[in-house]
C-alpha cells in the first residue's frame, strides 16, 4: 500500500512540476518576465576601487592616433562624406566617448534609429526590455524605449547582478557564436557582445552577427552575400554597398596577443594597486597607452618610452595606408560615377562587386578603434587587399 501510495505522490508532483514548469514557460513567452538591473552605485561601497575606477570612464582623453574626445570623424576625414554618402555616417561621424556616455551618445547622434534595437549596446536596460517584450522590441519606438533607459554600460552588461562572475547578457552574440566551432576566453567574450561587427535585420530589426562563415572580413562578406544583404546603395555610383561597424574582436582573433592568451580584459583592465596595497582589476575601459605600466611591462622588456614609440610606429603606418587607400575609393566613386550610363551592365557589375569588397575591407579597418594595433598584420593585408581591387575595378573604366 505504502508503495503505491508513495508511487501516485510522485506521479501527483511530478504532474505539478510539469504544470509549473508550462507555466513558467507560457509566462515567458507573454513576456511578462522581469528583470532587476542592479545600477553600478548600489555597489559603490562594497566595491569602492571598482566604482571609483568606473567613474574615470567619464574622463575624455586622447592618444596619438585614438583615444575618448569626441572628435568629428567628417572634418577629420573628408573623404567619408564621398565614401559614406547615402548613409548616416556621412551626416555625422563622432569618435566614440566612453562608455558611460554611450546611452546619452546614442540618443543625441544625428543618425538614424530605426528602432529599439540601436540601443543593444548602449544601455543594460535594454536586456531588461527585451525580457519584458521579447522579438517586439526590436522594431520598437527608438525614442519611446531610450526614455525608459538609465544608465551607458555599466556592472549588468558585464556580471548581470554578480561582481566577479562574467556573463553574456547579449542574445546575439551567443547566436553569432553559434556559427563558430571555437571556444572563446570569457574574458573576450564580455567585450566582444558589442565590439564587434553587425547589422539590423532588414524586417525585424534584429541585433545580427554575420559569421556564418567566420570572422575574417571575406568570410563576413561571403555571409552577407549569401544572405542577400546589403546596407544601402551609393547615390553616386549605384552600387550597393556593406557598412561595417567597429570589429575590435575579430581583428584581435589571431593576433599575438591572441596566440599568447592575453585577453582584452588584461590589456584594458590591467590589475592595479590602491592605497592600502591591495590589487584589484581597472575598471577604467581606456587605451592601455594610458596604463602601460600596469597593461602592458609585465610581459614587455622594453622601457614605456620605447612600447609607445613601437606601437605608434605601428599605428601611424596603419594610419596613412588607411588614409591612402580612402583616397583612392574616392577616386574610384568618382569614376564610376562618371561612367555608370556607358558602361555595359557585365563590366558595371564587376565594378560594383569590385567595389564592394575594397569598402569593405578599408571599412574593416577604419572603423576598428585600435588602429590597426589589435592585429597589424591583419589590417595591412585587409587595407593591401583593397588597393588592388580599387586598381582592378579602375581597370575597367574608360
Amino acid at each position: 500500500m505504502r508503495g503505491k501510495l508513495n508511487r501516485r505522490t510522485s506521479i501527483i508532483i511530478l504532474a505539478m512540476a510539469t504544470i509549473v514548469a508550462i507555466f513558467a514557460i507560457a509566462v515567458h513567452q507573454d513576456r511578462t518576465v522581469e528583470i532587476e538591473i542592479i545600477r553600478a552605485e548600489a555597489w559603490a561601497e562594497q566595491y569602492p576601487d571598482q566604482y571609483r575606477t568606473y567613474l574615470q570612464n567619464e574622463e575624455m582623453v586622447r592618444t596619438t592616433f585614438g583615444g575618448s574626445e569626441p572628435i568629428d570623424y567628417l572634418e577629420k576625414y573628408p573623404e567619408l562624406l564621398t565614401i559614406y554618402d547615402g548613409v548616416g555616417f556621412s551626416i555625422e561621424y563622432l569618435r566614440a566617448r566612453g562608455h558611460v556616455y554611450a546611452l546619452e551618445d546614442v540618443i543625441h547622434t544625428e543618425r538614424g534609429k530605426p528602432g529599439a534595437s540601436c540601443l543593444a549596446c548602449k544601455t543594460p536596460d535594454y536586456v531588461a526590455m527585451e525580457a519584458t517584450h521579447g522579438s517586439a522590441l526590436y522594431a520598437m519606438d527608438f525614442n519611446e524605449m531610450a526614455a525608459q533607459a538609465h544608465s551607458g554600460v555599466s556592472c549588468y552588461d558585464c556580471h548581470r547582478n554578480e561582481p566577479g562572475v562574467l556573463h553574456i547578457t547579449r542574445g546575439h552574440l551567443e547566436k553569432g557564436l553559434s556559427h563558430l566551432e571555437e571556444e572563446y576566453q570569457m574574458k573576450n567574450l564580455v567585450c566582444a557582445q558589442c565590439h564587434i561587427e553587425y547589422f539590423l535585420d532588414p524586417e525585424t530589426k534584429e541585433v545580427t552577427v554575420p559569421w556564418k562563415y567566420g570572422t575574417d572580413v571575406a568570410e563576413v562578406e561571403a555571409t552577407f552575400m549569401e544572405w542577400n544583404y546589403i546596407d544601402w546603395v551609393h547615390p553616386q555610383t549605384g552600387g550597393e554597398l556593406y557598412k561595417i561597424q567597429h570589429p575590435e574582436f575579430e581583428t584581435y582573433l589571431g593576433s599575438t596577443h591572441q596566440q599568447f592568451g592575453i585577453s582584452c580584459v588584461d590589456c584594458h583592465m590591467p590589475r592595479i594597486t590602491n592605497d592600502a596595497g591591495e590589487q584589484f582589476p581597472s575598471h577604467h575601459w581606456t587605451s592601455p597607452l594610458k596604463t602601460v605600466e600596469a597593461s602592458c611591462l609585465g610581459c614587455h622588456g622594453e622601457s614605456e618610452a620605447e612600447l609607445v614609440a613601437e606601437v605608434e610606429r605601428l599605428q601611424g603606418t596603419v594610419e596613412n595606408k588607411t588614409v591612402e587607400v580612402s583616397r583612392q575609393l574616392v577616386a574610384l566613386i568618382e569614376a564610376i560615377a562618371g561612367a555608370r550610363d556607358t558602361l555595359p551592365e557585365a563590366t558595371l557589375e564587376e565594378v560594383y562587386q569590385l567595389h564592394r569588397s575594397a569598402q569593405i575591407r578599408w571599412d574593416f579597418v577604419f572603423v576598428e578603434n585600435s588602429q590597426g594595433f589589435h592585429h597589424y598584420d591583419k589590417a595591412m593585408s585587409y587595407l593591401n587587399e583593397a588597393e588592388a581591387m580599387i586598381n582592378e575595378a579602375m581597370s575597367l573604366l574608360p
